[in-house]
């Protein structure tokens, strides 16, 4: 397993995840901007994208996958049923990206499949778990692969998601950080902003995060 990073400079600095295999496919986890930039990587290593795999439905993590879409016809998009109204764009939701981008067209779509505990993904040799998260989003999932756990927004290095947006929920993500927190062995962490951490290391801060507000 090979993970590339490619971070957007622009849409509030999101994190975009490239999975390859051994034989170079690939699944895609938050395509949120510059959508360019992650084709042009693929294309340059020959790297044929499988899945595109959304930790939670907020635009900044969403706004590539139409051109990736358009780049791979019936590339597939994996998102929580809990969260896919925030792809849909109405005035309940606002798919968010009203509130900072004035056309919002490229965030409202419909997922292909649903990401659910308990519902393994495979690609080639590699075996992709979920665990629902809830808090950030009510959809809000961790996606496992190896000794990896790509956490979208509810945990970053050192803080957590903001819970203050349509679906958040600071008890929900408390409960969350907590059953990261309880997994055996480590893990490295990769958010959906900022840099690598590891469960190691994010323990003793959720434990004092909790001891505080719970």
């Amino acid at each position: 397993m090979t993970i590339t990073e490619i971070h957007a400079k622009h849409t509030f600095a999101a994190n975009c995840y490239v999975v390859r295999s051994e034989k170079n496919n690939a699944f895609v986890v938050d395509p949120g901007a510059e959508g360019e930039n992650i084709i042009g990587f693929m294309k340059e290593h020959g790297i044929t994208p499988r899945m595109i795999l959304l930790t939670h439905g907020h635009f900044d993590h969403v706004g590539a996958v139409k051109d990736l879409q358009a780049a791979w016809p019936g590339l597939p998009v994996y998102i929580s049923p809990k969260d896919q109204e925030l792809l849909e764009g109405d005035d309940k939701t606002g798919a968010l990206a009203r509130r900072f981008i004035r056309d919002n067209s490229p965030y409202v779509f419909t997922a292909d499949g649903a990401l659910r505990e308990g519902e393994d993904l495979t690609l080639d040799e590699l075996t992709i778990r979920v665990m629902e998260t809830p808090g950030h989003t009510r959809g809000s999932v961790c996606i496992f692969c190896g000794d990896t756990v790509f956490t979208g927004d509810t945990l970053f290095r050192h803080d957590c998601g903001r819970t203050d947006l349509y679906g958040g929920s600071f008890p929900e993500i408390c409960d969350s950080l907590k059953r990261l927190r309880e997994l055996e062995g480590d893990y490295t962490i990769r958010p959906g902003h900022g840099e690598l951490s590891s469960l190691a290391e994010e323990r003793p801060w959720i434990t004092a995060l909790l001891e505080r507000y719970t």
